[in-house]
């Protein structure tokens, strides 16, 4: 079981999206650690891997800020690692300036 998370304009094949990361069952510990190191809207509503979510561009703005301070914790290895596919994941989208949706599997 995974969580998608997809780039485009709608999650729909019509507009082409992107899957461009997966949040992994087994990940949900560390995205736990995560969000009790920095409360953040963006980490607690991908925590849940049963409900499809929606981040606007500006959304995914804040958000990347919210993970950006969470580079300078002191992380375990495999925080680190999710932070990486997270912040990797959000600022594709920005890049694309494109909205991000959260997939449930």
């Amino acid at each position: 079981m995974s969580y998608d998370l997809v780039v485009g304009i709608d999650n729909k094949a019509k507009s082409n999206p992107v899957v461009i990361g997966k949040i992994e069952y087994d990940e949900l510990p560390m995205l736990s650690l995560l969000i009790k190191r920095r409360d953040s809207f963006f980490l607690t509503r991908i925590s849940n891997l049963f409900v499809d979510e929606f981040f606007s561009v500006d959304e995914l703005c804040e958000a990347q800020g919210h993970l950006f301070e969470l580079m300078l914790a002191d992380l375990r290895p495999q925080e680190r690692q999710l932070l990486h596919k997270l912040i990797a994941v959000v600022t594709y989208a920005l890049s694309l300036q494109l909205p991000l949706h959260g997939i449930a599997d």
